[in-house]
């Protein structure tokens, strides 16, 4: 008997041990699988940064296994969704990246989930968002389907020895930026008549489709007086053809002036390798600039506009959007996600890694001129420009940017054609 009672004590305490370990006999949770579709699946720094943001949430949350599905480019990732959206499916989380067509469909579609009751039930969470993104999203039902990361502010760049070269300069030598879209084409022409002489391969612009289309239009159109101005800003106000015809006239003399290019990453390449004095994109762009162009070398600058008044674009695009789930647990994982994108932590990255505009209004800006100089003068210049504008795809339907897309594509910059345009514009509206 004394025996088997030495051999029992330790079998019953590995049973007790074994029950503790458990939760009382439970099973082990299973972990949450959620799926998030994206964009930054290409092999730039700045796709690299945000594929290594999103590998960390998962290290970050060892409940959640996340499930990305990465495109070279978000205009890929998010046809892609929009094609599901036609078969009733829809990823955990989608990166619309300004794509904002997404939103409206999802939400057609009745798929997508309303953030407000979450972000009304939880203090931090509101905190990390910034107010503009209530006055661009929140619907007149008080409901919220996305919440970018980032907020879309842009410019365009310039190379100040190119500028100086070409004699564009004050009275103190410094670069002479253009006040009016007259003096833009000035500038323009003054470059292309020193790239001439100077026998090298330079050029003024190098511009894609993309550049023509959302950087170039709304901004040669929001300067085009107060007309030009609404019909930027509002998808209802009708594109006048009187309106239009300066603007395609002009768009159509800087492209002459120009040299196409296939994609945006040529154009960005044409930049750094000193092949082109003017770049069109946004202030996320200068840790790339930065890593091949010397902080002295380049400039920031905001558009010109009517009256002599500086305009930038200012834009709380579209930007995560989360599926309506009939798994809560999944759904809290999905909420997760995104508080962590908005997270000063996450948010401080994405400032300093990838030079984007952070979404949580809570980022020390002071903190940004530490970091990089560059940007941080880039972000001063466009939060003090007079006018500012939101990027084309967050106010205008697809159908009215592809028709601006066709006309540019096929050169037709004439007068006859801007009365075309605007009739198009017209009917869709």
């Amino acid at each position: 008997m004394l025996k088997r009672g030495k051999r029992f004590v330790p079998v019953l305490l590995g049973l007790v041990l074994s029950v503790l370990s458990t939760g009382c006999g439970k099973e082990p949770e299973e972990k949450v699988e959620i799926t998030l579709m994206h964009g930054w699946g290409g092999n730039l720094d700045t796709h690299k940064t945000m594929q290594s943001i999103y590998e960390d949430f998962e290290k970050n949350n060892p409940d959640i296994i996340l499930n990305c599905i990465p495109y070279s480019d978000s205009s890929i990732a998010v046809e892609k969704a929009n094609d599901m959206l036609a078969v009733e499916k829809m990823p955990d989380i989608i990166s619309t990246n300004g794509l904002s067509y997404y939103v409206q469909n999802a939400v057609k579609r009745d798929m997508a989930l309303d953030l407000m009751p979450y972000i009304q039930e939880d203090e931090e969470f509101k905190a990390m968002i910034h107010p503009s993104v209530y006055e661009n999203w929140e619907t007149a039902g008080g409901h919220l389907y996305t919440i970018p990361d980032a907020l879309e502010v842009a410019g365009y760049w310039y190379n100040k020895n190119y500028m100086k070269a070409a004699g564009l300069t004050d009275a103190n030598g410094e670069v002479q930026e253009p006040e009016t879209w007259e003096e833009f084409l000035t500038m323009t022409e003054q470059l292309a008549k020193w790239t001439d002489e100077s026998g090298e391969d330079i050029c003024v612009c190098a511009l894609d489709q993309l550049q023509k289309v959302e950087f170039l239009f709304p901004a040669r159109l929001a300067g085009e007086g107060t007309d030009g101005y609404a019909s930027v800003n509002r998808t209802s106000v009708k594109v006048d053809a009187n309106v239009l015809e300066p603007v395609m006239r002009d768009i159509g003399t800087i492209c002459a002036r120009s040299r196409t290019v296939e994609n945006i990453e040529n154009a960005r390449q044409e930049f750094m390798d000193g092949k082109s004095v003017i770049y069109f994109n946004g202030i996320w762009e200068s840790k790339s600039l930065m890593e091949k162009m010397k902080q002295d070398d380049i400039g920031y600058s905001a558009y010109p506009c009517s009256n002599s008044q500086k305009l930038a674009y200012i834009s709380v695009s579209s930007g995560y959007v989360l599926a309506k789930q009939k798994n809560a647990k999944k759904e809290e994982a999905c909420i997760r996600f995104l508080k962590y994108m908005l997270s000063r932590e996450v948010q401080q990255k994405l400032v300093v890694s990838t030079g984007q505009m952070p979404s949580n209004p809570e980022i020390d800006r002071s903190e940004i001129w530490k970091e990089n100089p560059v940007l941080a003068d880039a972000i001063d210049k466009m939060y003090g420009a007079d006018v500012q504008i939101k990027m084309i795809r967050s106010v205008w339907s697809e159908s009215r940017v592809n028709i601006v897309e066709k006309y540019i594509e096929q050169g037709k910059y004439g007068a006859e054609d801007a009365r075309k345009m605007a009739a198009e514009l017209a009917y869709c509206e």
